[in-house]
């Protein structure tokens, strides 16, 4: 057994840190998506909107007022699609990190079983040749 052996364990937890954050990645990207979608829906509606041209104060203000309260929702609209696309990047800042991290302890492992892999070869080849001596050395003390 490897003096190492907590290295699956780590690297398993590793993986797992590295799905539930490529998880958040996939929730903060629905949700940038449905930002944009929002901010596209109120955009269309501020631009289907007519200037005011009523006849009466009464009704031009409230046209007026319409205009502000469609134009605030869509300064809204893109406010949250920017707040979306800025937890976008930082969840991809925490994926990077977290496959980073989940690498180097792949490379750690497998740096651990190419260390196994050489000492088993090393022992093989010290058996054999122990082997190979003892055999030359009992043929030449049976033709002696």
């Amino acid at each position: 057994m490897s003096p190492r052996s907590w290295i699956p364990t780590v690297l398993r937890a590793r993986q797992a840190q590295e799905d539930l954050v490529a998880q958040q990645v996939a929730v903060a990207r629905r949700d940038a998506g449905q930002a944009a979608d929002e901010h596209a829906e109120h955009a269309a509606r501020v631009a289907g909107m007519a200037s005011p041209r009523s006849q009466s104060v009464p009704a031009f203000h409230a046209s007026l007022a319409a205009h502000q309260a469609a134009a605030a929702t869509l300064a809204a609209a893109r406010n949250r699609v920017l707040f979306a696309e800025g937890r976008v990047s930082s969840a991809l800042v925490e994926l990077t990190t977290a496959a980073r991290s989940r690498r180097t302890v792949e490379k750690l492992q497998e740096r651990d079983q190419a260390e196994q892999v050489s000492t088993a070869s090393s022992l093989a080849q010290r058996e054999m040749d122990e082997v190979s001596i003892s055999r030359h050395g009992a043929r030449l003390r049976r033709t002696s």
